[in-house]
């Protein structure tokens, strides 16, 4: 073991999972009152820090670890989240008819392999203790609080579950694909298949922001310019970056230049942490819109849909409906996804409690944002997707037109290198 690189990684890690959470300083989307309550003696005070202490030492002391059955694949991913499987298909999909390998199942994921509880052995204890020291030397540099407690020691949990089984067993991988940059186990994930110095190959689910850790992966495939732009301004790029769209060719673009719409289907698409309560006066504003002929809602994958059940007068889809429609959407990267299939998208922040233009949709003039008022008249003729709309909206999709495929090659001769350098 090279306790050099190990922490180094260990380290890299933990500081992609906190950026995110700003080292401490903890976004309200953030503060899930569950974890709030069960944490709540994480504080930054002398018995803050015993408690926690405890607390690590209970998580990572423990005489037992996980282990992971690591598949016996040169490709593997790590995502257990809807959106994560999807651009795993799409990415085993777009490369399968250049390279020797299966279109994505769960079977490859390691979010969904076969575990088991093993006893720690004498050198796993000391990989523990290691590591439970490099926890306590973090908590100094970030903002003790219950939501950095639970993430310093799921992350840490993780990453020497990881770390455990690939000792344990012989780790016959090309490459890992993660389409989550600051999660923790596809970060812990990341962190140990760079240590012992293979590929990572990070496939962009969702759109990013400048709060996001740098993208330092050694392939990238993003989803366009835009994001690249972004990455750029957080930091230095590593790797070999290549934009490939999700969709091939935006879909029905010359209807939306169409301003005269009648009367509407709208669509209500909800983030993870929706708000309730703007939730139910949004479609009771819906209700009151005489040109609005039906109202429906359609969740974000993680989101519990049992309250969104007794929401009376609304369908809830499980997908996005095929038939014309507006989307009503607050912080959330599905805008592009629905702009590129064609569906007029407009932003109501009210929706959920991210914050006022998250993603910066509205301020680049891609979508324009509603209020509450706007929701009882026919907003939807206010907006022109024109010419220079269309210039716009290049830059966050590459399928605008056929440039991106020059790159396509050079990403498949990168993905034949990482084939031939491990088999």
């Amino acid at each position: 073991m090279n306790l050099l690189n190990l922490s180094r990684f260990f380290y890299k890690g933990l500081n992609r999972n906190f950026k995110i959470i700003r080292y401490g300083n903890v976004p309200d989307v953030y503060n899930t009152p569950i974890l709030l309550e069960r944490y709540s003696f994480a504080s930054p005070s002398i018995r803050g820090f015993v408690l926690s202490i405890q607390e690590l030492a209970k998580h990572l002391l423990r005489s037992d670890l996980k282990i992971y059955e690591m598949p016996n694949n040169p490709i593997i991913y790590c995502g257990a989240s809807a959106n994560n499987e999807r651009e795993f298909l799409f990415f085993s999909q777009l490369v399968l008819d250049e390279l020797p390998v299966n279109s994505y199942a769960r079977e490859e994921n390691l979010s969904f392999v076969t575990t088991k509880v093993a006893k720690k052995t004498k050198y796993e204890y000391i990989v523990s203790f290691y590591l439970f020291f490099l926890c306590l030397l973090y908590l100094f540099r970030i903002k003790l609080g219950p939501i950095s407690l639970k993430y310093l020691f799921t992350y840490a949990k993780v990453f020497l579950n990881v770390y455990a089984s690939t000792r344990r067993q012989e780790v016959k991988v090309c490459a890992l694909v993660v389409a989550n940059d600051h999660t923790d186990f596809p970060v812990a994930a990341s962190m140990i298949m760079q240590y012992l110095d293979i590929p990572v190959v990070y496939v962009q689910h969702a759109e990013v922001s400048d709060s996001f850790p740098p993208l330092d992966f050694s392939v990238s495939v993003l989803r366009n310019q835009k994001t690249l732009d972004i990455y750029r301004r957080i930091g230095k790029v590593s790797g070999d970056v290549f934009i490939v769209p999700r969709s091939r060719k935006v879909q029905n673009l010359s209807g939306m230049f169409q301003n005269a719409i009648d009367k509407v289907s709208a669509v209500i698409y909800l983030s993870s942490v929706f708000n309730q309560d703007a939730v139910l006066r949004c479609v009771d504003a819906l209700k009151t819109n005489a040109d609005v002929l039906n109202i429906g809602i359609k969740p974000h994958p993680r989101a519990s849909v049992d309250f969104l059940r007794t929401v009376s007068g609304v369908t809830i889809y499980d997908s996005t409906p095929s038939f014309d429609h507006i989307a009503i959407v607050p912080n959330s990267s599905v805008v592009i996804e629905l702009l590129e299939a064609g569906v007029p998208v407009f932003q109501y922040f009210e929706l959920d409690d991210v914050g006022q233009d998250y993603y910066g949709f509205v301020r680049e003039g891609i979508v324009p944002e509603v209020s509450m008022k706007d929701l009882y008249d026919p907003f939807w003729d206010s907006f022109s997707y024109d010419e220079q709309w269309i210039s716009k909206f290049s830059a966050y999709s590459p399928s605008v037109n056929d440039s991106w495929r020059d790159s396509f090659p050079v990403l498949i001769d990168k993905m034949k290198s990482y084939l031939r350098s491990n088999l």
